[in-house]
């Protein structure tokens, strides 16, 4: 810091003040950005209707609550998880009545498509404090959001990862394209938590509480499977190298049981209810219209390959990115981690692509930019790429903050707006967009 010792500089930089005080100004600036791109895009209000909370007039036959977009930072899926909080799966098709050729979700009343886990969470604050959901689901992600950032720069992180990149990949974290995604109603916020709070938990030897925070992680989203799968990875590379008693080995394969208990969970529910445990996916792809499978990863379709390159908002570049910035600094960023840190790490980077490329593949990688920032170890990689290289640094940092602003953010805000390609200023679109006179 600026004008102080080093050492001194690094004793505020670690002190729990600081380390609070840094998180909320990181939320306060993305929920400033966000507001902005509404006014300045959209003409939105931050609360476009104050006095019409998110709402069911007939919610057997809704397929969506009222105004659940009346928040800036209320798009994308907040609308399935609005409903999945304010009705849960109370209007679905019971078992045993379907007939041949029906769904449980046939009726968009049901959103099967969907983990239910934070729309529940949601709900019960919504119920327990009597506000409006959106605003219960939002402070959720502010919380998660929080308690993730202050992780990130805890003393643990920088033992194993060192100071000055720590500080440094936190603030190429916020500067990616979605790191806007931390105050907004979808689930990013509680899987960074969750995800944070695993793996520093095996660091610290805190193996059943990794394994819950692990557990529950597997319940928020799809994706948050894989923070089970790390776990396990962790515990495996952990067992390895310490070569316990064979009671402390039953133990940690309990433990491993732990670490997937959400979605196992969900499973059997599922199982229960619907009398099938994959329905998730199987409403999910009738739900969008694709078939999951890696067949399209190895053999794609031209036209969604183009499609993820110059479409917004640019999915398959930002892949393309997030796997560069992983195959140039894997090495020097994990070499001060423990190896079960490493291990946790390397099934969390394998397992997301497994997942996420074999279920998006065929929708022209569709959601790649969200999830590539669940994948911590892709910023520890930018720092190390980048710690050494000021020029290179300043500008990555110009560019995927442009992209944040201009691209995402505005994509997500827009999301419902007729002209929201024109006023985003995606590809080919230019020619509508006529330019300010310039002040000089």
């Amino acid at each position: 810091m600026l004008g102080l010792h080093p050492q001194r500089a690094a004793a505020v930089l670690q002190h729990p003040a600081f380390r609070a005080l840094a998180a909320i100004v990181v939320l306060v600036v993305h929920v400033a950005l966000i507001a902005k791109v509404g006014r300045e895009r959209f003409d939105y209000e931050f609360n476009a209707k104050p006095d019409l909370a998110p709402r069911f007039d007939d919610a057997k036959e809704q397929h969506y609550p009222w105004d659940w977009d009346r928040l800036v930072v209320s798009r994308w899926d907040a609308q399935h998880y609005q409903a999945l909080g304010l009705r849960g799966y109370k209007y679905c098709q019971r078992k045993g009545a379907l007939r041949p050729g029906e769904n449980y979700d046939d009726g968009k009343n049901c959103e099967l498509d969907f983990f239910p886990a934070y729309g529940w969470i949601g709900g019960a604050v919504h119920r327990t404090l009597k506000i409006p959901i959106d605003y219960a689901m939002f402070g959720v992600s502010l919380v998660a959001s929080f308690a993730f950032l202050v992780m990130w720069t805890s003393r643990t992180m920088v033992r194993q990862l060192g100071l000055g990149r720590v500080w440094l990949s936190l603030l190429l974290f916020n500067a990616f394209s979605t790191g806007f995604t931390l105050v907004t109603v979808q689930t990013e916020p509680l899987v960074l938590a969750l995800t944070m709070g695993a793996v520093l938990s095996i660091q610290r030897r805190w193996l059943f509480l990794g394994a819950v925070l692990a557990g529950a992680c597997s319940a928020i989203r799809i994706s948050g499977v894989t923070v089970g799968f790390a776990y396990c990875g962790a515990l495996l590379v952990l067992t390895w190298k310490e070569r316990p008693a064979p009671l402390e080995i039953a133990r940690r394969v309990l433990l491993c049981a732990v670490s997937g208990g959400g979605v196992m969970g969900m499973m059997a529910y599922w199982k229960w209810r619907f009398d099938d445990p994959y329905i998730y996916q199987h409403a999910h792809e009738r739900a969008f219209h694709h078939t999951a499978s890696f067949y399209y990863l190895f053999f794609p379709d031209g036209r969604l390959l183009m499609q993820s390159i110059w479409a917004e908002p640019n999915e398959g570049i930002l892949l393309g990115i997030g796997v560069l910035f992983l195959a140039l600094g894997w090495k020097g960023a994990m070499r001060r981690f423990d190896d079960d840190a490493r291990g946790f790490f390397g099934f969390l980077v394998f397992t997301v692509f497994a997942i996420t490329l074999y279920g998006n593949s065929s929708l022209a990688f569709g959601g790649m930019s969200r999830y590539l920032i669940t994948i911590l170890p892709v910023f520890f990689c930018a720092a190390e790429v980048f710690r050494k290289h000021r020029v290179a640094l300043l500008l990555w940092l110009f560019m995927s903050g442009a992209h944040y602003y201009n691209g995402s953010a505005c994509f997500y805000v827009g999301q419902r707006h007729p002209q929201r390609i024109e006023k985003c200023g995606f590809a080919r679109h230019f020619r509508h967009y006529e330019l300010p006179k310039p002040p000089f």
